[in-house]
């Protein structure tokens, strides 16, 4: 849960009443081998997961057995949310390694909803983060070179590990295979391999053991023109929010620091 906790930090200011109303949700802890759907196409489910530990992808795959891995889920990440209006899954979830998840009912979850506008907004908030990967994720596929598709991925799940476990590593742990990264990026798991090789040999990463090392995350930024703004990496302090004569505010917050018009750093 605490990989969760983190993740909503990210997007709002949560006072004590609510962090209480998210310790109480109940949960029960499923676990998947890697390798293991954890929802289908087709289905409707009951429930809502987060990812408490491990890696999953979320992808569609076609008649004749290609794959698009849509995005990835990482520790902290709440997913099926269709559930909520009963829908079919139109995508599948799988889990990359040995994979720890928290079910949610989602009479529960709604009701927890209901109840703090606070949370509800926070979850707004990662829904708008949420959109806004998968729109760098089209731009990624149909204007970015390999090198540049690899390397800004690279990052962005650099920043998204990092804030799910409350750290700023230079360190990756990356348990994903050259079909994996091929099949998110649109390239084939040869070029893959070529591509990173030569991205090693030039210094732009460090690899050994499923880890990938940035240790300079401004120059790889710079070469693949990765910017963090699609990332969202703003605080929302919902206390501060007012209608006065009809007007409101959000204040916006950039490394805990009140700043309307600050901007989050770039890599």
């Amino acid at each position: 849960m605490q990989a969760f906790k983190n993740r909503l930090s990210q997007y709002a200011v949560i006072n004590d009443d609510n962090w209480e109303l998210i310790d109480n949700i109940s949960t029960k802890t499923v676990t998947y081998r890697a390798g293991e759907d954890i929802v289908r196409v087709g289905e409707i489910a009951e429930t809502l997961f987060i990812v408490n530990k491990g890696w999953a992808v979320r992808h569609r795959t076609l008649e004749d057995g290609r794959r698009q891995i849509v995005n990835f889920m990482l520790p902290g990440d709440i997913f099926d949310l269709q559930a909520l209006a009963c829908l079919e899954a139109d995508h599948t979830v799988t889990s990359v390694t040995d994979v720890s998840i928290l079910v949610i009912d989602t009479r529960e979850f709604v009701q927890l909803l209901r109840t703090s506008g606070d949370i509800s907004s926070s979850f707004w908030w990662a829904a708008v983060q949420e959109e806004s990967i998968l729109r760098e994720q089209i731009v990624r596929l149909g204007r970015r070179s390999a090198k540049e598709r690899i390397g800004h991925l690279l990052l962005e799940l650099q920043r998204r590990m990092n804030g799910a476990m409350g750290t700023n590593h230079k360190q990756l742990p990356l348990p994903l295979t050259r079909v994996d990264l091929a099949d998110a990026l649109g390239l084939t798991p040869v070029h893959v391999s070529r591509t990173m090789s030569a991205m090693r040999h030039s210094g732009l990463i460090e690899e050994s053991r499923g880890v990938i090392l940035i240790d300079d995350r401004e120059r790889l930024a710079r070469i693949c023109h990765f910017n963090t703004d699609y990332l969202h990496l703003r605080r929302l302090d919902f206390s501060k929010f007012s209608m006065p004569n009809g007007s409101s505010h959000i204040t916006p917050h950039t490394n805990g620091k009140a700043n309307g018009s600050s901007r989050p750093t770039r890599a």
